[in-house]
């Protein structure tokens, strides 16, 4: 079994003991909710031949336009969290995207506080962040 899939099954066996059960995405994704966040918690290979990061991200927009303000706010006031960031995934057409928060973690060493901290703090903020950057910018909540 790979190191990937070791973390992966410590990752799964921590969040069915928090949460009761887990749901898992057609990505392979685990899947956790808070009122309008639907965070997304993926383990993938990290930093050398044993390295994994476990990625715990959440979309609170989609199909908002992408103006100056937009992306002078991500790169300023996004990037102001104790703990993970906002960015912006554009869309093809280079007029709308995506926006999301996100915070990484490495799984090597991981203990169950810190990949459910990892997961509070991103379900947390986006459930509240969410609402305010609709209002501030546009575009479609994601998990509504």
């Amino acid at each position: 079994m790979s190191v990937v899939d070791q973390v992966r099954t410590k990752v799964q066996r921590i969040l069915t003991d928090n949460f009761g059960k887990v749901e898992i995405d057609r990505d392979n994704d685990f899947v956790a909710r808070k009122d309008s966040a639907v965070t997304f918690i993926r383990v993938r290979e990290g930093f050398g031949d044993d390295g994994t990061i476990i990625d715990v991200k959440c979309p609170l927009l989609m199909e908002v336009p992408l103006t100056k303000e937009l992306f002078q706010w991500v790169a300023t006031e996004g990037q102001m969290y104790k703990l993970g960031g906002v960015w912006v995934n554009p869309d093809d057409n280079g007029k709308t995207g995506w926006v999301y928060f996100k915070y990484a973690i490495i799984g090597e060493d991981l203990d169950e506080s810190e990949l459910m901290t990892a997961v509070g703090v991103v379900l947390v903020t986006s459930d509240q962040l969410d609402n305010e950057l609709q209002e501030k910018f546009g575009g479609e909540l994601f998990g509504e």
